[in-house]
């Protein structure tokens, strides 16, 4: 199953209205920066858990590459959660 299939199934079982499920994909967006965000504070504080999570996981390339990804695929988001 594909990801807008499955974001259209997430917005089905909480009910989300047109106009939520219009913003959902912006939301998400929006969320992973908040993400990134805190991560980067962590990061900058020095926090050891989070360095290492950072290098073994891809690093700031690997979170650019999931913001892209979803700016890349929002239109698909959104006429699945239209549909």
């Amino acid at each position: 199953m594909d990801a807008p299939t499955r974001l259209r199934i997430l917005a089905d079982g909480y009910g989300l209205s047109l106009r939520e499920r219009a913003e959902l994909p912006g939301t998400i967006e929006q969320a992973t920066a908040v993400c990134r965000a805190f991560v980067a504070r962590r990061v900058a504080d020095g926090d050891t858990i989070y360095l290492q999570a950072l290098a073994e996981r891809g690093g700031w390339e690997r979170w650019d590459r999931i913001q892209e990804w979803l700016v890349d695929h929002r239109e698909r988001f959104t006429a699945a959660l239209l549909e």
